[in-house]
C-alpha cells in the first residue's frame, strides 16, 4: 500500500480523542497513531492530556518536553508563547503536554481546562497541522478531563481498552461521558491487548453490546518495548513489520471512518456481559422490593440554617458568612483560604454593613471598618498545583499581626482537595502561642450564609470559650447578635443602659462587636439573654445550652413595653434582683405612657395591615393595639430565605394569619382590598401609592420607646400626599 498519497493541507483540522484507563497503554497507541499519519504526509499536533506528561516522548527520541502547566505555574502571562510549549517531533510532528500536579494535590482535570484555554488564547489553530490527536486519561471523566468531548473539539472519539474487566469499566464510563456531550461521536473501540485468555472475547461482547466496532486488535508485543528503550514507536522503528501495519490501518480508520452513537450498559448489564455474571437480585426491605441505594448522604451539621434543613434554594454561601462573623470579632485575624474575588466580596459585605451603621446610627464598627483579613489568592496554578502553600504563606502573615486566627476555605479549595487543617497544623506548630479555628465552609457546598454565620459561631465558641472561667455576679451574655446589623450598637447601648440600673452588665456579645478576651470570659457570666427570636439566634442557643452549659433566659431582648418587661423580670428573677426590677419597670412604664398620648392623637382610628417574614410580631400588634389603630389584617409569609420555620409563642397568635403555600401579589391585593390607610411590611410591595407602606425593620431596635419611634414616621407619612406631585406634571 502507498502511504503517501493522502493530500495534506485539507482545509480544515480533523480532531480525534484517545480515551482509556490509565496504564493501558493509550499514549503508546496515540504515538503510533500519529507516527502512522506522518507516514501517510499528514501533519499531526498530538496534545497530551495526562498529567504524567509522558504521551509524546517516543515521538521525541525519549525526550520529556515542557509542559503547558510548567509554564503557567513559572511564567507570566504575557511571556507565554506556542514556542515554549510546542516541540517538534518525528516526521515533524508537534507535540504539546498538558502536565499537571503531583499525586494527592491540586486538581488534574483543572489543568487540562487551563491548558485548553490558554492554548486557545495563544492561537494554537495557526499551526500548520491536518489532524490533532488528544490522548486522555479516561479512569475518571470529569468536566476537565471531558474537555476534548465538547463540541469546539474531538469530532471522533476513540476507546482504548484491554480485555480486564476494570479498563472495560472504565471504557463504559467514558461512552457516558461522550453521551452528555455529543452522542454522535464514537469512532470505535481499539483493543489492546495484555495477552491474556479470553479478553478478546470479553471485549468483543462489551463492543457488540454498546454497538461501536473494534477497529484495532493490538497484540501483546516486545517489539513495543525494543522500540521504547530506543525512545521511538515501532511505525518509526519497523515500519514494514505487521505490528507497524495495525497502526496504519488504524490511520486509514482515523482518516475515512465513520461515527456513530454507542450505548452504554449499566453497571449490572456490564458484568453480565463481560463477566457472564446474573444479574442481582432486588434489595428486600421489610418484604417489599426495593431499588439499591444511590449512595448515603452525609448528616447535615447538627445545628443549621433553615436552607440546609430543607435543602431549600440557598441564599447566599457559606463561606461569606463565616468570614463577616470572623471579621466582627476585635483582634482575631481571619484568613480566606479562597481567590481575591471571594475575599474581596466577603470584606465589602462587612465594609458596607459598617458604612449603613454609621450613616444610620452614627457609629463606627472599627473591625469592619479595618478589617484583620489575609487572603490566599488563589489563582489558576493553585488550583491545578494545589493551594497549600499560598496558604500557609497568608497564615505566616496572619501570625505576624496575631496569635489567633481563623481559616475560612472556600468552593475552590473543596474542589482540589486542600488540606487546610494540616496546613494550619504545621504552620502553628512553630508557633506555640498560637491558635487556629478552621471552618471547612466550602462556600455553597457548606450551605447559604446563614449556615456559615452558625458554623463560625460554633467554630469560635468552641475554641475560644474557656470553660474554667469563674462566674462573676451581675454579669449577663447576649447571644445572637446578628455581625453585619446597622443597629447592633444602638440596641446593646439601650441594654447596657437598662442592665446598668438593675446593677448589671454585658459580659460576652456574642458574637457581634465582641473581642477574643470576651468569647474565652463566656462563662463568667451565669446567663445569656437572645438578642432576637430568629433561627440564628435559637441554633446558637441551644448549641451554646447542649455544649457549653449555657443557662439562656427564654424572652429574648424585644421592642415595646411588654417585651421588655418580660426579659427584665426573668432577669430579675434569675439574679434576685426583684426589688431593682420592679422601681426600673415602673419608671420604664410611665416613659412609655407619658410617649403614647400625643401619638395615639394623630393615629387613633386609622386603619393597617400586616405582611411580615418574621413570626415574632406580638410587640407590633401591641402598639397598634395601644395607638388605637384598627388592625384588619396580619399575614406572616413562610419565607425560605427568612429561615422563621420555628415555634413563636405569640400573644396574638389567633389574629395572625400563617401563609405557607402563598403567590405574594394575592396577599399584597388580599390586604389592600381591606382599605387599610397603613400597610406595614417586612419587603416593598406595589400598591402604586394608594395607601401609606411602612417597612417592618426585619433586626427591629429593641427598647420600651422603640416601635413609638416607628409610629412618629406613620404619623408623619400619613401627612404627606400619597402620590408625589410631578407625577401630576404633564406639562
Amino acid at each position: 500500500m502507498q502511504w503517501l498519497d493522502y493530500p495534506s493541507n485539507r482545509g480544515s483540522v480533523l480532531r480525534i480523542a484517545l480515551y482509556g484507563k490509565g496504564g493501558i497503554g493509550k499514549s503508546t497507541v496515540s504515538a503510533n497513531l500519529t507516527a502512522a499519519l506522518g507516514r501517510m504526509g499528514l501533519k499531526v499536533l498530538q496534545i497530551g492530556c495526562d498529567p504524567k506528561h509522558d504521551s509524546t516522548r517516543l515521538l521525541l527520541e525519549g525526550r520529556e518536553p515542557p509542559t503547558v502547566m510548567e509554564m503557567v505555574r513559572s511564567s507570566r502571562r504575557e511571556d507565554m508563547s506556542l514556542d515554549s510549549i510546542v516541540s517538534r517531533g518525528y516526521l515533524g510532528c508537534l507535540c504539546v503536554e498538558a502536565g499537571g500536579p503531583e499525586p494527592g494535590v491540586g486538581c488534574a482535570g483543572r489543568g487540562i481546562l487551563s491548558t485548553f484555554e490558554l492554548l486557545d488564547e495563544l492561537g494554537v489553530d495557526s499551526l500548520d497541522a491536518d489532524i490533532t490527536v488528544y490522548d486522555v486519561l479516561g479512569d475518571v471523566v470529569c468536566g476537565g478531563f471531558a474537555v476534548p468531548l465538547r463540541n469546539d473539539y474531538a469530532e471522533k472519539v476513540y476507546v482504548v481498552s484491554s480485555g480486564e474487566f476494570m479498563s472495560i469499566y472504565a471504557a463504559n464510563n467514558i461512552l457516558r461521558g461522550v453521551r452528555n456531550y455529543d452522542p454522535r461521536r464514537m469512532a470505535g473501540i481499539i483493543f489492546n491487548s495484555r495477552g491474556e485468555p479470553e479478553e478478546g472475547e470479553r471485549v468483543r461482547r462489551f463492543a457488540a453490546a454498546v454497538g461501536l466496532p473494534v477497529v484495532a486488535e493490538i497484540p501483546r508485543s516486545p517489539r513495543f518495548l525494543d522500540a521504547e528503550r530506543s525512545g521511538r514507536t515501532v511505525v518509526e522503528s519497523d515500519p514494514g513489520a505487521d505490528l507497524a501495519q495495525i497502526f496504519f490501518r488504524l490511520a486509514s480508520n482515523v482518516v475515512e471512518g465513520d461515527v456513530m452513537e454507542a450505548s452504554p450498559l449499566s453497571d449490572e448489564e456490564l458484568e453480565t456481559v463481560v463477566l457472564g455474571k446474573s444479574p442481582p437480585p432486588p434489595i428486600r426491605r421489610g418484604g417489599q422490593e426495593e431499588p439499591p441505594p444511590e449512595g448515603r448522604r452525609e448528616a447535615p451539621p447538627a445545628y443549621t440554617s433553615r436552607n440546609v434543613e430543607r435543602k431549600e434554594v440557598l441564599h447566599g454561601c457559606a463561606f461569606t458568612g463565616a468570614v463577616i462573623t470572623c471579621l466582627s470579632v476585635e483582634g482575631l485575624q481571619t484568613v480566606m483560604h479562597s481567590p481575591d474575588s471571594c475575599a474581596h466580596l466577603s470584606c465589602q459585605m462587612a465594609q458596607n454593613a459598617a458604612r449603613r451603621a454609621f450613616v444610620k446610627e452614627g457609629v463606627a464598627i472599627p473591625s469592619f471598618l479595618r478589617p484583620a483579613a489575609h487572603c490566599s489568592s488563589l489563582d489558576d496554578p493553585d488550583m491545578v498545583f494545589g493551594g497549600r502553600p499560598s496558604l500557609e504563606e497568608a497564615l505566616q502573615r496572619a501570625f505576624e499581626r496575631g496569635n489567633d486566627v481563623a481559616l475560612v476555605s472556600s468552593c475552590p479549595s473543596g474542589i482540589i482537595g486542600d488540606d487546610v487543617e494540616e496546613a494550619a497544623r504545621a504552620v502553628s506548630a512553630s508557633r506555640p502561642e498560637g491558635r487556629v479555628l478552621t471552618m471547612l465552609e466550602d462556600g455553597n457546598a457548606a450551605g447559604d450564609h446563614m449556615q456559615g454565620v452558625i458554623d463560625a459561631c460554633v467554630a469560635l465558641a468552641s475554641g475560644l470559650i474557656d470553660p474554667s472561667a469563674e462566674p462573676s455576679d451581675g454579669l449577663v451574655n447576649v447571644v445572637g447578635i446578628k455581625p453585619i446589623a446597622t443597629n447592633n450598637e444602638m440596641n446593646m447601648t439601650y441594654a447596657e443602659g437598662i442592665l446598668r440600673r438593675m446593677g448589671a452588665a454585658i459580659n460576652c456579645r456574642f458574637i457581634g462587636g465582641t473581642d477574643i478576651a470576651g468569647i474565652e470570659g463566656f462563662h463568667r457570666a451565669r446567663h445569656s439573654i437572645l438578642a432576637n427570636t430568629d433561627r440564628f439566634a435559637l441554633m446558637l442557643s441551644r448549641y451554646l445550652r447542649e455544649e457549653h452549659g449555657a443557662e439562656v433566659l427564654r424572652s429574648p431582648l424585644a421592642p415595646g413595653l411588654r417585651g421588655t418587661l418580660d426579659w427584665l423580670g426573668e432577669l430579675a428573677a434569675a439574679t434576685d434582683r426583684e426589688s431593682a426590677a420592679e422601681e426600673l419597670a415602673a419608671s420604664l412604664r410611665q416613659e412609655y405612657e407619658e410617649a403614647l398620648p400625643p401619638l395615639r392623637q394623630e393615629l387613633q382610628g386609622r386603619k393597617a395591615c400586616i405582611i411580615s417574614m418574621h413570626k415574632d410580631i406580638d410587640w407590633l400588634i401591641d402598639t397598634l393595639d395601644d395607638l388605637g389603630i384598627d388592625l384588619l389584617y396580619a399575614a406572616v409569609v413562610d419565607r425560605s430565605d427568612h429561615l422563621m420555620d420555628y415555634h413563636v409563642g405569640n400573644r396574638h397568635a389567633g389574629r395572625i394569619v400563617l401563609l405557607e403555600d402563598y403567590d405574594m401579589s394575592t396577599v399584597v391585593t388580599d390586604a389592600m382590598s381591606r382599605g387599610p390607610d397603613i400597610l406595614l411590611s417586612t419587603y416593598p410591595v406595589s400598591t402604586d401609592g394608594a395607601v401609606l407602606q411602612e417597612r417592618i425593620p426585619m433586626v427591629p431596635d429593641i427598647g420600651h420607646l422603640a416601635p413609638l419611634e416607628l409610629a412618629r414616621r406613620w404619623a408623619l407619612g400619613l401627612k404627606a400626599p400619597r402620590r408625589e406631585g410631578w407625577r401630576e406634571d404633564h406639562g
